[in-house]
This record gives C-alpha cells, sequence and structure tokens, in this order.
C-alpha cells in the first residue's frame, strides 16, 4: 500500500501543501536547465504533475525519502522534454532552406511564396514593403543583373547581354543578394 494514497484522493489542499515543500527542487532544476518558452508557472505546473505521480508510484520498499524520488523523476522528465525541444529544433534546421537556396532554385517564383506561405498579414506586408526598397539601393547593374537573373537568365547569358565579363555579372548578382538579404532581415 501506498502511504500517500490518502494525500491522492483527499483533500487537494493536503497535496497543495505537500507539494510546497518541494518547490526548491523545481527551482534548482529550473536554475540547471533551459527550456525554451517555459515561464515560473510551467516549471511549477510540471513540477506540480510529475509530483503527483512520484505520490503515484511511490513505494515504502524503494528504501528513498519521496523528495528523492520525485527529484529523481521531475529531471528525468525535464531532460526528456529539452531532448524532445533540441529534436524539433533540428528537425527545424535540417528543413529550413536558405534565402540563397530559395532564389536560386525558384528565380523568379521566389516572390510568390510571399502570398501563399503560412504567414499573417501583417508579415507578408512588412516584406512587401521591404522588397520595394530594394530598386532602390541597387546601382543599375546590379538591378538589370538580380532582375534578369529573376526572369530565369543565367549569368553566363547576362553577361553575353550586356556584354560585361561574367565575373562582372556575378560579383553584381552576390552584391544584390546581400543588399535583399540586408533589406529583408533588418
Amino acid at each position: 500500500m501506498n502511504k500517500y494514497e490518502d494525500i491522492l484522493k483527499g483533500e487537494p489542499l493536503a497535496f497543495d501543501r505537500m507539494y510546497r515543500k518541494y518547490h526548491p527542487v523545481v527551482y534548482k532544476l529550473q536554475k540547471k536547465y533551459y527550456l525554451k518558452d517555459f515561464d515560473r508557472e510551467d516549471w511549477l505546473q510540471e513540477g506540480r504533475i510529475i509530483f503527483h505521480r512520484s505520490l503515484e508510484k511511490y513505494q515504502d520498499e524503494h528504501s528513498v525519502s519521496i523528495g528523492t524520488f520525485f527529484k529523481s523523476n521531475f529531471e528525468n522528465h525535464i531532460r526528456s522534454l529539452v531532448r524532445k525541444q533540441c529534436a524539433l529544433k533540428r528537425t527545424i534546421d535540417a528543413k529550413s532552406i536558405s534565402l540563397d537556396q530559395k532564389i536560386e532554385n525558384q528565380g523568379e517564383s521566389f516572390f510568390d511564396y510571399i502570398g501563399t506561405e503560412d504567414s499573417n498579414a501583417l508579415d507578408q506586408m512588412i516584406i512587401r514593403e521591404k522588397l520595394e526598397q530594394l530598386p532602390l539601393v541597387l546601382s543599375p547593374f546590379e538591378r538589370i543583373t538580380f532582375e534578369e537573373y529573376m526572369n530565369g537568365k543565367e549569368l553566363k547569358e547576362i553577361a553575353n547581354d550586356t556584354d560585361s565579363r561574367e565575373i562582372t555579372v556575378r560579383s553584381a548578382y552576390d552584391r544584390a543578394k546581400k543588399k535583399l538579404k540586408a533589406i529583408i532581415y533588418d
């Protein structure tokens, strides 16, 4: 029989009083681990859940105190949450595509994503306003190079059309991309 069954089945205030004794464990682990978007109340709630589970699973035969048992369970739970967040971050990073890759792969259709991605209207409006600044910051040669490239021409073809060396066109294109990034991420 579990000696904490009375607390689990009885008065919620008895559970709260007992749990408050173990708040320092929660605060100590909060200082030790970082969980994105977790505030003090989230930590306390997670602690409350794990404390309740610890009381349910506790057996006197463990020959450890409920405090030690809770601390071990809570730290394991927090480590599990940290691993999940890290795995999610790795998944997001793996699926991310840089601005350079988008421009290289999609050409002019790169700008079509603004209206179709799952972003809110305010984000779309801000991006469009920022993109309107692009022609103002590009030199005439950078603008021609970038527009032609976005219209599907290869850099070698643009070099032939403008009677320029391919390396000059590549440099103009690279400067235009850098300026585009600066505008979007500014």
